[in-house]
């Protein structure tokens, strides 16, 4: 069957418009669903947004090797380690995580030590952490990915580092179960 110029167009016309639709899902996928406006966690807790007190508990979730959750049932899948509600431990933690510098820290060839995700509950909204120390031949670095308010999506998180961290995590693991 042979189409006339106009039908091509139009057929044109259409893929065009499906294969944009296609493209701006995948862009909402992978960028947007699941991030949120404001400051994200660091942010919060520098500017006094977000306090010791503010925080009711911090859930420590252990997600499988090479697994991101990106929604909030995919997340409540995950195995909870603990759930801190220590106010002393939370502003322990708390005040280690203001140090936290933004960007990534230099290493060669690093291997992960440890992995966990933090769900920090504040009344009601909670911020999400994708926490993971790395070590190399020379130093040993924790990232901490931060999302901002009520979001999961890792592809709006910012990373920080932390080079002195052993307290957050001898906090963290102390509360493992």
């Amino acid at each position: 069957m042979v189409l006339s110029p106009a039908q091509n167009r139009l057929l044109n016309i259409a893929a065009l418009i499906f294969a944009a639709f296609g493209l701006a899902w995948i862009v909402y996928l992978q960028a947007i669903r699941g991030t949120t406006a404001g400051p994200d966690f660091v942010q919060a807790l520098k500017s006094g947004k977000v306090t010791a007190d503010s925080v009711t508990s911090i859930e420590v979730v252990e997600p499988p090797p090479g697994y991101s959750a990106f929604t909030a049932s995919e997340y409540e899948r995950l195995t909870c380690l603990a759930t801190i509600t220590d106010q002393t431990a939370i502003s322990h933690l708390l005040t280690n995580l203001q140090s936290a510098r933004p960007g990534r820290y230099s290493q060669n060839h690093p291997s992960l030590q440890t992995h966990m995700y933090l769900k920090v509950n504040c009344q009601g909204d909670y911020f999400c952490l994708n926490v993971e120390e790395y070590q190399d031949a020379r130093s040993a670095v924790l990232t901490v990915e931060v999302n901002t308010r009520n979001a999961l999506n890792p592809n709006g998180a910012t990373l920080y580092c932390l080079r002195n961290y052993s307290e957050v995590l001898s906090l963290l693991q102390q509360k493992e179960k």
